[in-house]
Parts: C-alpha cells; structure tokens; sequence
C-alpha cells in the first residue's frame, strides 16, 4: 500500500480496552510510517498522544441510544472534520450509531471498515437486538467486514446477505509486555462479565465439583444470574468480587491466579483468552463459538466438550497438580502463541495489508 495515503482509525467507545486497540493500533502504523490519523472519545481512560494527527471529540456512549446520541452539533463537526480530512481509509473498531452517518458522508474515494466483534448477537443479552440490527446496517454500508475468527465468516455471509468478497479476518489484539515468570498460586480465575452465556450455571457445578480449589470470580454480574451469584457466595473456596473492574487492577488480578478459566455457553471469540495470554496464563475452556481458534488443546491450556462439566472438572483438577515445571511450558506456550497471533505489530500488519 502507498505509506501517503490518509488513513483513519476510529472508536467512539467509551471501554478503554477499545480505546487502547484503537491507540496501539495506531503507533504501530505510525512506527511502520503510515499517514494515520485516529477520532476518540473526548473523554479516554488510556494514555493517547496529543497532536494534529489524534482528535478527541464529543460523542454519546456506545453503543447505540444514550444521553448525546442527537446532539446534532457534535455529530456534525465531527463529519466536517472527517470530510475535510479527505482520508482513503476510514476503519471503525467498534459499533456505534455515530459510525453510520459518517459513513454516508464519507465520500466515494474513501473504503470504509467496519470490525464486527460478535457475528451472532449472544441470546439472552439486553442489546442483542441492538447489535443484530447494527450488524445488519453496517455489512450494507461498509466497503469491508472485518471478524475475529475465520469460523463465522459463513454464517455472517449468510446471516446478513453480503458476498464473502467482503469479509476479511483480523484476531483481537493486546499491548503485549514482556514475558514474566509465573508461580503456581492454586487459584482458578473467572474475569469478565457474569451471565447466562458466559456459563453462570456451569460455573456454580464446577465449583460444586471441585471443593478443594481455589475460585476467584472477578466482574460485573447480570440480573439474570443472581441466584446463582447468591450460591457460589457460599463456597468457603470461592471468591466473588462483583464490580467493574479497572485498567490498572488487571495486571495484579491475573498475575495472582494460576489459571484462567472460561465455562461459555457460547461465544465468538474470547477477549478474556487473550488477556490471559498477554499475562502469561494458560486457560481451560469449553470448545464453544471460534475459541478452537485461540487455544492450543493440551498448550496453551485445555479445550473440553461443550457442556461436559465432568471433564472440566476434571481439567480443573489436573491442572492444579501440574508440577511448577510443566506450569512453566504451559505459560511460556500461552504467551508466545498469544504473542505470535494477537499482538498489535501483528493486527497492524493485517490490517495495513487490506487497504488497496
């Protein structure tokens, strides 16, 4: 691709892990000397470099109604600015309702991108509907999709009508820091959101299975699950910190478990895998969604049956009598797999090489 012409990166979420894909992305382009530019939030929560290149601008919250979503004013210096920014390529890491008029006044000289995180809306989550509609607007208005995974590359084809000309597939992507060296701590690790389709149910079974583990559930939990927050509070083994949790908190929360893991009843694909990976842990996992595309059954931890809670039981309970030796392969093999597919020199690349 000619390195002149004018790119623009942008999300309009206010989670700052997509705020930061979005910022890494960006220096990574920079540093192979590409003409990028990047469009923020006002309001970040990462560090961004402040220059003529990154602008930070008023805009509701992700991703669809909110408080701001018709502010014309601020919708429309943001498309002035993008219009008089003349850009070839223009790439939205995230939905939102703001991407859509900028895409209708992009102008015929610019190819839209538009990264689609979850091809089939999780059932069961309050902005399925939401997600499912954008989903179906933006694989009309877009000039590329872009997906995480490969699996659902025909089922996105099918589901919203577009050629598979017009799919293209980049893996998430982390700042990745240096590999540390990891003790075996005896904790099993759940991060992320607590609900139905990340297995509530399978989780309160498998801590009923495993009595003498060490559990740490870390996040926000859903309305729909609160009994069963109510029954793993009683476990003596179990740990249960219902909260959004912050940036910095994260490092210190997977650096004290062992292993990470992920009882899904369904998923895409799994931004939690590669957390783990960043931070040099293993995870055991249901084969669920594309994450047979992110773990390395038996390397980088343990893929098992959808649903079969014996075996990840089992799994569990293996892995606690790992020796610290093998724990060190499994973690080394965790990190350098996650390094090799989801670093951001990695989604730089990728995405660079797709602009015409």
């Amino acid at each position: 691709m000619n390195k002149k012409k004018k790119i623009l990166l942008v999300t309009f979420s206010n989670i700052s892990d997509h705020q930061d894909k979005v910022v890494v992305l960006y220096e990574e382009m920079r540093k192979k000397g590409y003409n990028v530019f990047l469009l923020l939030p006002e309001k970040i929560d990462v560090e961004c470099e402040k220059s003529n290149r990154t602008w930070f601008m008023q805009c509701p919250d992700r991703p669809g109604i909110a408080k701001g979503t018709f502010n014309i004013k601020h919708l429309f210096l943001i498309i002035r600015k993008v219009k008089k920014g003349n850009f070839d390529y223009i790439f939205f890491e995230t939905l939102h309702l703001w991407n859509l008029p900028l895409m209708l006044s992009s102008g015929k000289n610019t190819e839209v991108f538009q990264m689609i995180h979850d091809v089939i809306p999780h059932g069961g989550d309050r902005t399925a509907k939401q997600v499912e509609l954008m989903n179906r607007t933006v694989c009309k208005w877009a000039d590329k999709i872009i997906i995480c995974n490969n699996k659902y590359k025909t089922e996105l084809c099918k589901r919203y009508k577009i050629s598979s000309n017009k799919v293209k597939c980049i893996e998430l992507w982390e700042r990745y820091p240096e590999f540390q060296e990891a003790k075996k701590s005896g904790y099993m690790l759940f991060f992320g959101r607590l609900n139905p389709y990340k297995g509530a149910n399978n989780l309160l079974k498998i801590v009923e299975l495993c009595p003498e583990i060490k559990f740490d559930i870390i996040g926000k939990s859903d309305p729909q699950v609160t009994e069963i927050i109510k029954e793993l509070k009683k476990f003596p083994n179990v740990t249960v910190d219902e909260r959004y949790v912050s940036d910095n908190e994260i490092k210190s929360i997977f650096q004290k478990c062992e292993w990470v893991i992920l009882p899904y009843n369904s998923a895409t694909q799994s931004g939690v895998v590669v957390e783990s990976y960043k931070h040099s842990k293993p995870v055991i996992s249901f084969d669920v969604g594309a994450i047979s595309e992110q773990v390395e059954d038996g390397k980088t931890g343990f893929l098992v049956a959808s649903g079969d809670i014996a075996t990840f039981a089992e799994k569990i309970q293996k892995a606690n009598a790992t020796s610290q030796e093998r724990y060190n392969q499994y973690c080394k093999s965790a990190y350098g797999y996650g390094y090799e597919k989801f670093s951001p020199q990695k989604a730089a690349e990728k995405l660079s090489s797709l602009f015409k």
